[in-house]
């Protein structure tokens, strides 16, 4: 009975013992520096998305840049690894300049799920964004919108304007996919409805989605884009 009596707490132990091991493991994955193979390519995800948007806009590569904690042109960047800034230009059929860039997006990518999961906001400038910089008000959800992308770690939707319940003229997202934290913001108008909004939102969700689906998070450095200046 008693050498049962062992086995049966050896076998308790070693299982308490790969438990731990197991759990430990799963912390470091999220809470240490990571890097994911493939990275997500940056300019095949917004010409994607450019693909989303109604007729008129598009994006010029070119003057998408890379931020770090040392190349911070605007005071908008803290603790992630690196971030895209992306402008989307809007150009009427009538319009012969370059156009007016109202839709901006930056893609911050974090050191670790961990990380991009506790940060309310990726800088104290988004903080005072989100809660009221454009408007006195903290802003609202549109009338309607029901919406919520199946696949996203948070989603945070924000409209402002005279009526930002019934007719918004502003509407800025958050969106975060493990250490992906994605920030859109975009005027509402003719050019871009709602129900734009909603197609850019299902395609942003749809592609990253099948981007962690189809690479793998490993502990390391996490590596910044070359093809973006």
């Amino acid at each position: 009975m008693k050498s049962w009596h062992r086995v049966a707490q050896w076998g308790c132990l070693s299982l308490i013992l790969l438990s731990a091991c197991a759990i430990g493991g799963w912390i470091m994955r999220i809470a240490y520096s990571t890097r994911r193979e493939p990275e997500l390519a940056i300019r095949s995800f917004v010409r994607k998305q450019l693909a989303a948007f109604p007729p008129g806009w598009y994006v010029d590569e070119s003057h998408m840049t890379l931020w770090t904690s040392t190349r911070d042109p605007h005071a908008k960047f803290t603790n992630a690894s690196w971030m895209v800034a992306v402008d989307f230009w809007y150009r009427g059929n009538t319009r012969l300049t370059k156009g007016i860039a109202v839709a901006h997006e930056q893609i911050f990518v974090y050191k670790s799920p961990l990380d991009a999961r506790s940060t309310a906001y990726p800088s104290e400038y988004w903080a005072t964004y989100w809660e009221g910089w454009i408007t006195s008000g903290r802003g609202n959800i549109p009338s309607g919108w029901r919406d919520r992308p199946p696949h996203a770690d948070r989603f945070e939707l924000k409209c402002w304007g005279n009526d930002p319940i019934t007719k918004p003229e502003l509407c800025s997202l958050i969106l975060v996919y493990e250490e992906y934290f994605i920030i859109l913001d975009t005027p509402i108008g003719d050019y871009m409805t709602l129900n734009d909004l909603r197609r850019i939102v299902d395609l942003i969700d749809r592609e990253m989605t099948d981007h962690l689906n189809h690479s793998i998070l490993r502990l390391g450095p996490r590596e910044m884009p070359t093809d973006i200046p």
